[in-house]
């Protein structure tokens, strides 16, 4: 691994980072901030909205490389991305109206949805001399550093402010904005990713493997059952915890996450696609445990952080591995379509459950649905 490969490396990590801190400290009090300024249940489930904004645009964002195979548009992708983060997670200080709490998120998760596959493909490119699967590990490690000091940060700021969500939101602006100038370095340092500029297949289906079709139907499985911190958030405030103690709590699910990150990695690098099945292993015990909020919150929290990392390490990098080099804009972006219809699905059925036949209802779903997903990725090869 060269000198110049290790150093774009290290800054894509460090962008993930700080991006982290902005978006993941944001997601900390979303659903406690919903609660608070009156919305409804459903509101929480339809902040999966947000999910299909950001993976629809992926698969955008996928074709969007595949047809114009230009190092310029990869990398437009992913600055563009990162700094629409800038923008929107700021501007949530100004509404208390939940029906643009929701159209913000879904403009962050455009924002995302389009960087997210260009960026993947570049990464899976500047690691593959040090394997793929901790590449990825050690990028979703830094990610998670970034995932931790984000809702660190907005607990700290709720708990010594009065539970002032307006000063969350704008000071999580700053975190973004350096992330948007560590993309220009990288840039300037990796201007012509080789994945993009090979010669391609053509835009389309062709060159995806049925591996990837079976792997793609086990992770709508997994979208369907897993339950976004917006609704756990919000059903946690329903019931009384703090704005900064919900926010603390989301701390310890990403420093779980974060945890496992290398260890995954390195799993995959071992065994392959097969230990993506921890990720709906974990999502299920985490739904069963969800019942247990209300009586020692760590313990679904952890459930749930072990599921995360999981999924950010060895699902993504799965998918760089089930298709050619040159199809991998495509395919991360279809996968990626594929995930968001599934989390917004999923997320709507969670909050219709939770609403109207409780908690325990919710997590006999995720559970059912979780096992559903880890039978599907059993037979993936």
């Amino acid at each position: 691994m060269s000198s110049r490969l290790l150093t774009v490396f290290i800054i894509l990590g460090l962008v993930s980072l700080f991006a982290d801190m902005a978006y993941e400290g944001a997601i900390s009090v979303r659903g406690s901030y919903l609660s608070v300024i009156g919305a409804p249940v459903i509101a929480a489930g339809l902040a999966g909205v947000g999910w299909l904004a950001s993976y629809g645009s992926r698969f955008l964002s996928g074709v969007v490389s595949d047809y114009f195979r230009r190092p310029r548009v990869l990398w437009l992708l992913v600055f563009t991305g990162y700094f629409v983060n800038v923008i929107a997670i700021p501007l949530l200080a100004f509404t208390r109206r939940w029906e643009l709490v929701i159209a913000l998120i879904v403009f962050e998760r455009l924002g995302k949805g389009l960087r997210a596959p260009a960026r993947d493909v570049i990464l899976a490119e500047v690691s593959e001399g040090m394997g793929k699967g901790l590449g990825f590990g050690i990028h979703e490690a830094m990610d998670q550093a970034g995932a931790v000091l984000g809702p660190l940060i907005a607990s700290l700021i709720l708990a010594s402010s009065s539970q002032d969500y307006s000063r969350v939101f704008t000071a999580l602006g700053v975190p973004g904005a350096v992330a948007v100038i560590l993309v220009a370095a990288a840039w300037f340092l990796y201007p012509s990713p080789k994945s993009i500029t090979a010669r391609g297949v053509g835009v389309g289906f062709k060159g995806l493997t049925r591996g990837y079709y079976v792997y793609t139907l086990g992770f709508i499985f997994f979208g369907l059952g897993l339950v976004s911190w917006d609704i756990v958030g919000y059903y946690a405030r329903s019931t009384g915890f703090t704005g900064d103690y919900i926010a603390l709590l989301y701390t310890v699910a990403m420093l779980v996450d974060g945890v496992l990150a290398i260890p995954s990695g390195i799993l995959y690098d071992r065994v392959g696609v097969r230990s993506a099945v921890l990720a709906p292993l974990a999502a299920a015990v985490a739904g069963v445990l969800l019942p247990l909020l209300q009586v020692n919150p760590f313990i679904p929290v952890v459930a749930w952080g072990l599921a995360m990392g999981a999924y950010e390490t060895n699902v993504r990098v799965a998918v760089a591995d089930l298709v050619p080099r040159e199809k991998r804009a495509f395919a991360y972006g279809l996968y990626g379509l594929a995930e968001g219809l599934a989390v917004f699905t999923g997320g709507i059925i969670q909050a219709g459950i939770l609403g109207s036949a409780g908690i325990q209802a919710l997590a006999i779903y995720i559970a059912v649905v979780e096992l559903l997903g880890a039978a599907v990725f059993t037979v993936v090869r």
